[in-house]
């Protein structure tokens, strides 16, 4: 357990602002849980059936003739001194994630074959310190002076025009030492010179939290209920009480085929969660500060997660607290079946966990 030292917040004070018990009584949500806890109630992930993916290939590539298989790259940077790292091997991938100094910051999606609207994107690397330089295998950068040594090659597209889902890569270089850096953003960092384009899928990690809490507006379900949250990555923290049962990624941008998930949230009288396709009743009382694409059908390499929702209880007839959750287990009372949705999985291996105290924002 990491130790919160911070005074608890919303407690009886007296005049001069001392808190009337003692702060080692007092029970608070916003430090960490501890890590065997907080992923004890991780849900297995599995893979879509491939005897559907010859079929589902063409809904997202319809002009390709062959089932894709997307390769996910992993980005990872380290401020002291700054430096990035990708690799798309999922074993080195969970190294750098567990080398203390590397965060994770974008994954990017790539096809698995070369067409003609793709290059060559060289991903190579040196050390120490251990780096990475991206290039298109026709070109070279006069200014670095670097031995380099080819880690992987991949297929990105040479730009994102009138390609559905597809957002620019750049590769920006620093000297002293030798540095490249692959990002989206539209403006090289301050320092950093703007050598070449791609474009790839850009997708964001999500975070699916559980958690068993108590509320007097719960009475259609005995007191007690279980409510969701789903966070935004790459970094996701543990706080009390919360489990972390699932993990995937979802498409910034829309491919052919996909459709966008709203993600809504709320904190009263609980911490709860609302994913919807269109308009949701009462909008103004939600937070729909993010969305996702995903797909309706089993595109080759995603799993499925059923959309669920809690309109009813089995203990009263009584109306419960709207609430949905994304889970791969079977529905169950007080939850119905509401779709179905196919996302790229991550596993627990792939979750970055911060022990950090964050905002007390559950």
């Amino acid at each position: 357990m990491v130790e919160y030292s911070g005074i608890p917040e919303g407690h009886v004070h007296d005049a001069e602002g001392r808190l009337l018990k003692p702060a080692n009584e007092i029970v608070t949500d916003d430090y960490p849980e501890e890590l065997e806890t907080f992923i004890s109630e991780w849900q297995p992930q599995q893979l879509s059936s491939k005897v559907d993916w010859e079929w589902t290939t063409k809904i997202a590539w319809p002009e390709l003739r062959h089932v894709v298989m997307l390769k996910r790259l992993d980005i990872f940077e380290s401020d002291t001194p700054r430096l990035q790292q990708a690799t798309s091997n999922i074993d080195i991938s969970r190294r750098i994630r567990n080398t203390p100094g590397w965060l994770p910051v974008r994954s990017i999606y790539f096809l698995d074959v070369a067409t003609p609207l793709t290059t060559t994107l060289m991903i190579e690397s040196t050390g120490p310190p251990k780096r990475n330089k991206y290039r298109p295998d026709t070109r070279e950068n006069q200014r670095d002076f670097s031995t380099w040594v080819l880690q992987e090659k991949l297929h990105a597209y040479v730009g994102a025009d009138r390609i559905p889902g597809v957002c620019d890569l750049y590769s920006d270089y620093c000297d002293l030492p030798d540095r490249y850096f692959l990002n989206t953003d539209p403006e090289p960092a301050i320092g950093s010179r703007r050598l070449y384009r791609f474009a790839g899928y850009s997708a964001t990690q999500y975070f699916i939290l559980a958690k068993r809490v108590f509320s007097e507006q719960l009475v259609s379900e005995g007191g007690f209920g279980m409510t969701y949250m789903i966070e935004p990555g790459p970094v996701v923290t543990g706080l009390h009480g919360w489990r972390i049962i699932g993990s995937f990624f979802g498409f910034d941008h829309q491919l052919e085929g996909s459709s966008c998930y709203t993600i809504y949230r709320r904190w009263d009288p609980f911490p709860r969660v609302l994913i919807a396709m269109d308009t949701i009743l009462n909008p103004e009382e939600w937070d729909n500060s993010f969305k996702f694409y995903a797909f309706d059908v089993p595109v080759p390499g995603t799993i499925l997660y059923t959309l669920q929702h809690c309109l009813r209880s089995i203990h009263s007839a009584e109306a419960c607290i709207p609430r949905h959750r994304l889970t791969t287990e079977f529905p169950r009372n007080p939850w119905e079946f509401r779709m179905n949705i196919y996302v790229f999985p991550a596993a627990l291996e792939d979750c970055s966990m911060n022990q950090t105290p964050q905002l007390q924002y559950y």
